[in-house]
């Protein structure tokens, strides 16, 4: 089984193909991403920090923690470089059932399911 992104969407910027930053090494912003079997109708969820050294440096620590995974750190946002990673990614992923794909991809991001008994 073949895993395809279906969509890719940001809380901020719904359009990150034609999204520009104003400071492109100055980033720190969750992806979603729907997933789904290639030829198959449905999609999970799945979510992924993208940010660069100086958009990390911005955010607030939590219990002195800035970052925790899924987290992908750029030098500076290239929406192309992005989109690569993600397909390259995302196709790595194949498996025999869907559960396989997904405990291959719950490796780089955040399962919508997460923490929940699954079968």
């Amino acid at each position: 089984m073949m895993p395809v992104i279906y969509s890719v969407a940001c809380w901020d910027h719904p359009n990150i193909r034609t999204w520009e930053p104003d400071a492109p090494d100055d980033i720190a912003e969750e992806l979603v991403l729907d997933i789904g079997a290639k030829g198959k109708k449905g999609a999970d969820s799945f979510t992924l920090r993208v940010a660069t050294p100086k958009g990390l440096e911005r955010l607030p620590a939590r219990n002195n923690i800035i970052a925790t995974r899924p987290l992908l750190v750029m030098d500076r946002y290239d929406f192309d470089s992005l989109w690569a990673w993600l397909q390259t990614t995302v196709a790595a992923c194949e498996g025999d059932t869907w559960l396989d794909c997904v405990n291959e991809l719950r490796v780089h991001f955040l399962w919508e399911y997460e923490g929940m008994e699954h079968d």
